[in-house]
């Protein structure tokens, strides 16, 4: 592959399109200093690749034509490259000054990466070997290991099988990730697959106790229904057989109230007899006691005429001291009042019958209302059950319903917040790809930088071998050390000239060995102690503020490591905006100090004045600052690539936490619950509440109550007043013998007068008294007293014995009459439970029963239905889910399969390419080490080694008659004449072997001497058959080497090409 045609149109200093052809052999490109020769060779190195920071540039608008004296600055810069031999090529690269750019390859869009794939095995990709840029030839030998293993896959033909190795272990590395989480996604599939089985075990557990439950339910219904039915049916039983009884005691109350009426009436018979006896036998008493006082009284008479009179007297006082008899407190009942009373016991007696009839009926339809009342009640709490049952249905729809809704809404909103964070992710992993990309490109650039500062190839020999040698007390070189602000570098450099070498030492003893050294070694060096600088001396700094004036120069940089030198090192030069500022201040100020303007512009404080192109104005102190600068780039870019991993994680942690999975089986439930819900209230369907039947009072004892009181209390009154008719009876019978003592105390004191008289008669009346007293011993022994006492003692207790069991039958009619009636309420609840507990019955489906006992059944279903909710909230759509998972898993196995197949693809892949990589690397190798030795040994007369490394390659190179194989001790020629040996070799160890196709040289020959350009012209003509050359040179001896020459000018701020004829250079 060959350059043929390079084009440039507003890229740096060639504001017009310029037109460069190149066929085979040598190609020169000459002018004078600052005419755009680097340019060129620079566009070339943009359109391959390169950045503006690589080509002399702060920024990418920096490449960009700015205008010159007539000539309005460039809309864009374009640089296109045309590539022929075997195969044509076509590249272009465009830069808007808005910033937009464009590659294109053959006339299509393309990418830079694709454009270095173009150009694999040609040298010309970015970084290659094939363009050496100005000043760059002897850093060629002072690149890392890295960089020169790079040139040698690069000539070798390699740099597409690292790129594929690299690929290969990239997606090695994506195949490992993806196993990794593929294994990580099976192991959470297969946990959750594990949930799942537990969840469809529970779930068939479930299923297994709810048809026990509804197999429990049915039978406890059935078994409550015959219980309820068993209990109606003995309570309808207990119920006629106390009816029964009713009757019976109703009988048996009819038949009392016959006995009480007779007992009454013997009672009556008996207390009358009795109490005629007793006035017999009170009569016979008192007539027997009168008998035998007087017989006493006419003993005494007889016996004692004298003592007569006292004992008359004494019976007379003792008849005095009786007391008059009295009434009874009660006055005397009258008999109409008691035939009255009697009337009206017996109108008593029909009442309470006809109430009792009365009572009886309303007892019967109380029962009858009762039972209906039951029912009702029955029926009305089961509608309110249900009512109440269907409530909190609606209630826990109504929740469930809300619960979903607000569950779906969090759902969806984590689902967003999961899309949100999984964009973000891959955009904080684009970010941080491109960042780290950035960031190893910086590092690149920088090592780069750092390679080239630590060759010290813009230092003179002196200051070079004095920081390579590691003296005590050494403090660096000027330019090592000076901290310059952008855009000062070339003012600085001038101001500076000779002092950018100098030497900073701790103290004189430092200095003094460094020149021992430079002694020993060669070289030369100005040295300026620490402990030999004197104080500055203080001066006027009026002229900082003066128009045009930047500042004071040594104000403008910053020398940490010894601050105290930058008055000797720059003393009052002032810093300048433009050569017409500096003039300004001169003439207005004849003792001026130096003045240097930015532009590289120095005006002696004696009036000289110094000016024009300095090559590479600025570059020395530029490329340090640009050094730090790609470091503290690239160490921001790690910082920011690190935070964005940070970040990644963060949001990887946060999607993790989100735990969809658990909310998409919590929303399953909730619809398994709503559904279950929604099924039991269409189960539920409204029906009417029950009619409460039409109200009846409850039959009122109280009249009757009233009635047998009256009665009891009548009847109880009438044998009061037949008890004081025999008191008023004893009364009147008491009266009549106190008036008959009466009369006898006057009969006695009658006949105490008559005594004397009838003394002769009272032996008589005494024998008739003994007779009459006889007479009635006789009577009242006849009386009999006795039996009549016991028979109406018998009477009594007959009655007593009748009321007695009267008030038992009473007593056990009104109990017979509550438990009727609780029977009654009994049944009809019983038979109301029948009828809801078959309406329950009703509405569970039908199926077999178990047989067994309501408590027996009850504590089954209460076991189930523990053990039911034991299991607590239950998935039922467990087993499809994990029939699904099943299937989902078997998939994450076989894609795993998949995964290790392509992981184990993948390693025997990479392990072909490295190990055809490794083969045809130790054969380039092998041959390049030969080849750069002999071309060493032609060009340099130098024994040159080359050693492998783990970083890449060491290269050994001494020159002949010198014992250092330092590198860093090398002279510049020395140096570009092992480079172009080692460009040479790698010429040579390509897979036709052809040569190096292209190579494009930017005054690599500047260092050499007569016999080394001759040498290197020599070389040239040697290879360029098989070489294409394109050469920017000052050499004269070059030129002639030539077979074509284009010159460059500057006219008027802008770059122009013109191809000079042979005949011109040569003569």
């Amino acid at each position: 592959m060959r350059i043929e045609r390079l084009i440039l149109q507003g890229f740096k200093s060639f504001g017009e399109r310029t037109c460069l052809e190149f066929g085979p052999g040598i190609h020169g490109i000459v002018g004078p200093n600052g005419s755009g020769k680097s340019n060129l060779v620079e566009a070339l190195r943009w359109v391959v690749g390169a950045r503006a920071r690589e080509l002399r540039g702060e920024e990418a608008l920096s490449l960009l034509f700015h205008g010159a004296e007539g000539r309005a600055p460039s809309g864009f810069a374009e640089v296109s490259l045309e590539l022929g031999g075997e195969r044509r090529v076509a590249l272009s690269r465009r830069l808007e000054r808005d910033g937009h750019s464009e590659v294109r390859i053959s006339g299509r869009p393309g990418t830079l990466r694709q454009v270095e794939q173009v150009l694999w095995g040609t040298g010309l990709t970015r970084g290659g070997y094939a363009v050496v840029g100005q000043g760059e030839v002897g850093q060629i030998l002072q690149a890392g290991p890295e960089v020169l293993l790079g040139y040698l896959e690069e000539a070798a033909g390699l740099r597409a099988v690292a790129q594929a190795s690299q690929a290969a272990r990239e997606r090695l590395g994506q195949a490992a990730l993806e196993r990794a989480q593929r294994s990580q996604e099976l192991e959470e599939q297969k946990a959750l697959l594990a949930e799942k089985a537990r969840q469809a075990e529970a779930a068939q557990r479930a299923e297994a106790l709810a048809a026990r439950v509804l197999l429990l339910r049915r039978s406890l219904l059935a078994a409550r229904i015959r219980e309820a039915e068993r209990e109606a049916e003995a309570a309808a039983h207990r119920s006629r057989e106390l009816r029964a009884e009713q009757e019976a005691i109703r009988e048996r109350l009819r038949s009392l109230e016959a006995a009480k009426q007779k007992a009454q009436e013997a009672q009556e018979a008996a207390q009358a007899a009795l109490a005629e006896a007793l006035r017999q036998a009170e009569g016979l008493v008192a007539e027997l006691r009168l008998v035998e006082q007087e017989q006493a009284a006419l003993g005494h008479l007889l016996k004692r005429i004298a003592r007569e009179q006292a004992e008359a007297q004494a019976q007379r006082t003792r008849l005095q001291g009786l007391q008059p008899p009295q009434p009874p407190q009660a006055p005397e009942p009258d008999p109409a009042r008691l035939q009255e009373d009697e009337r009206r016991l017996d109108e008593l007696r029909r009442s309470i019958l006809a109430e009792e009839r009365r009572l009886e009926a309303g007892r019967q339809a109380y029962e009858r209302y009762l039972q209906a009342r039951a029912a009702y009640q029955a029926r009305q709490q089961a509608y309110e059950e249900e009512q109440a049952r269907r409530a909190a249905l609606e209630e826990e729809r109504a929740r469930l319903e809300a619960l979903l809704l607000a569950h779906q809404e969090r759902l969806e909103h984590l689902r967003q917040r999961e899309k949100a964070l999984r964009s973000g992710l891959e955009e904080h992993r684009q970010k941080e790809r491109r960042l780290r990309s950035e960031a190893q490109a910086a590092l690149a650039e920088a090592r780069r930088l750092e390679a080239l500062l630590r060759s010290g190839s813009d230092l003179a020999e002196g200051p070079r071998q004095v920081r390579a040698a590691g003296i005590p007390g050494l403090i660096g070189v000027v330019a090592d050390l000076l901290q310059v602000p952008a855009g000062l570098e070339l003012a600085l450099e001038v101001a500076l000239g000779a002092r950018m070498q100098w030497v900073l030492t701790e103290d004189e003893k430092a200095a003094k060995a460094a020149i021992e050294l430079l002694k020993r070694r060669g070289g030369r060096a100005t040295f300026l102690p620490r402990t030999l600088l004197k104080p500055p001396r203080e001066r006027s700094s009026s002229l900082a503020h003066f128009p045009g004036v930047v500042g004071v120069a040594r104000e403008q940089v910053a020398l940490p490591a010894c601050p105290e030198a930058l008055p000797v090192l720059l003393g009052d030069t002032l810093l300048l905006e433009n050569l017409e500022a500096a003039l300004a201040l001169a003439r207005l100020n004849p003792q001026h100090p130096r003045l240097v303007t930015l532009e590289g512009e120095l005006l002696e404080s004696s009036g000289a004045l110094t000016g024009g192109r300095v090559q590479r104005g600025g570059q020395m102190l530029a490329l340090r600052r640009r050094c730090q600068e790609a470091q503290a780039e690239a160490q921001r870019l790690e910082a920011e690539a690190q935070r964005l991993e940070a970040a990644c994680r963060a949001l990887q942690d946060e999607l993790v936490g989100l735990g969809l999975a658990e909310l998409v089986r919590q929303e399953a439930e909730l619809l398994s619950e709503l559904k279950a819900v929604q099924s039991s209230l269409v189960r539920l369907e409204p029906a009417p509440p029950p009619q409460a039947p039409e109200a009846v009072a409850a039959p009122d004892p109280t009249p009757l109550q009233a009635l047998r009181q009256e009665y009891e209390a009548l009847h109880l009154q009438a044998a009061q007043q037949r008890e004081l008719v025999l008191a008023w009876q004893r009364y009147h019978e008491d009266v009549e013998r106190y008036a008959q003592a009466q009369r006898e105390q006057r009969r006695i004191e009658a006949r105490l007068a008559e005594l004397g008289q009838e003394e002769a008669g009272l032996l008589q009346r005494l024998a008739e008294l003994e007779e009459r007293r006889a007479s009635l011993q006789e009577a009242r022994a006849a009386l009999d007293l006795g039996p009549l006492e016991q028979k109406l003692q018998a009477a009594r207790q007959q009655s007593r014995r009748l009321a007695e069991e009267e008030t038992r039958l009473l007593a056990r009619m009104n109990q017979v009459l509550a438990d009727l009636e609780a029977l009654h309420l009994t049944q009809a609840r019983r038979e109301a439970a029948v009828e809801t507990l078959q309406q329950e019955l009703s509405t569970l489906p039908p199926g077999p029963v178990e047989e067994g006992q309501p408590r027996s059944l009850a504590r089954a279903l209460a076991e189930a239905e523990a053990a039911l909710a034991a299991l607590g909230p239950v998935n039922h759509l467990a087993q499809a889910e994990y029939a699904r998972l099943k299937e989902e898993v078997e998939r994450l196995e076989a894609a795993l399969k998949e995964a290790e197949a392509v992981v184990q693809r993948l390693e025997g892949e990479l392990r072909e390419i490295e190990s055809a990589y490794r083969e045809r690397l130790e054969e380039a190798y092998t041959r390049f080490k030969e080849r750069f030795a002999h071309y060493a040994r032609a060009l340099l007369d130098a024994e040159a080694g080359l050693e492998r490394s783990p970083r890449g390659l060491e290269l050994v190179l001494r020159p002949a008659g010198k014992r250092t194989v330092s590198l860093n001790l090398l002279s510049m020629g020395e140096r570009t004449m092992g480079a172009l040996a080692f460009l040479f070799a790698l010429s040579e160890i390509g897979e036709g072997r052809g040569g190096l196709p292209i190579a494009v040289l930017d005054e690599v020959d500047a260092p050499l001497d007569e016999a080394n350009i001759e040498r290197f012209c020599r070389f040239l003509k040697q290879f360029k058959g098989q070489t294409q050359f394109i050469l920017v040179t000052h050499q004269k001896r070059t030129m002639e080497a030539c077979d074509a020459l284009y010159g460059v000018t500057a006219e008027r701020g802008v770059s122009r090409v013109y191809s000079i004829k042979q005949e011109e250079w040569v003569g």
